[in-house]
């Protein structure tokens, strides 16, 4: 069984202060960065247990949040000044225990990245949810990172670094979004215009070496 891998078509050139230089993916143009602008160098900003919830950046979130219609639940709220969704779970409720429902955004707490995946993958095949966005660093030595990449409908790779909550820095990794579930081509194009889409309906799958010669 395999999925494939398909870039969407990458998104118009922007003027921006995020330093740029050019690919080739399976044919596809595609943007990828080469300078964040100033980004901070302590992670453990986004991983200490006392700062361990950051908030999604509005203007990062705004369009998004239209391309489909509005959340119905943020999983992992709390960090932002209004709320992303009609309904939340804070650290209090504990998304990694609520069952989930409808339109679904995630901005988990970056010290439980496991967790959270397999949270999101348990949930996915829920009747209640409809559609996940999964935001989360670009990792992609992690096995979480592949357990997503592996369940995702889309992936999203943002070609600039975040700033998160309060802080004026950018962050010092680049973050993805994960698409799961109905995802639209509204979506799609949403995400294009933040870097290059890539749709996951067709991935490889490595399968076990086989000897074509039997030893004697």
């Amino acid at each position: 069984m395999s999925k494939k891998i398909s870039s969407a078509s990458p998104h118009d050139e922007r003027n921006n202060d995020v330093g740029t230089t050019h690919a080739r993916y399976n044919g596809q143009k595609m943007r990828l960065m080469t300078d964040g602008g100033n980004p901070t160098n302590d992670m453990s900003l986004f991983t200490s247990s006392e700062t361990d919830e950051w908030a999604t950046p509005p203007d990062f979130l705004r369009p998004l949040a239209e391309a489909v219609g509005g959340f119905d639940l943020d999983a992992a709220a709390g960090a932002e000044e209004s709320p992303i969704a009609e309904s939340v779970y804070t650290e209090a409720d504990d998304g990694l225990v609520q069952p989930w429902f409808g339109t679904v955004w995630v901005n988990p707490p970056y010290s439980g990245m496991k967790e959270w995946t397999d949270k999101v993958v348990s949930e996915l095949y829920r009747d209640d949810v409809d559609t996940i966005l999964y935001l989360c660093k670009g990792d992609t030595s992690t096995d979480w990172w592949h357990t997503a990449l592996a369940e995702a409908s889309a992936i999203g790779m943002i070609d600039h670094r975040l700033s998160f909550g309060e802080d004026p820095n950018s962050a010092p990794f680049a973050s993805h979004v994960f698409a799961f579930g109905d995802v639209n081509d509204t979506v799609l194009n949403t995400l294009n215009q933040q870097g290059a889409v890539f749709t996951t309906d067709h991935i490889h799958e490595k399968t076990a070496q086989t000897k074509l010669i039997d030893d004697e």
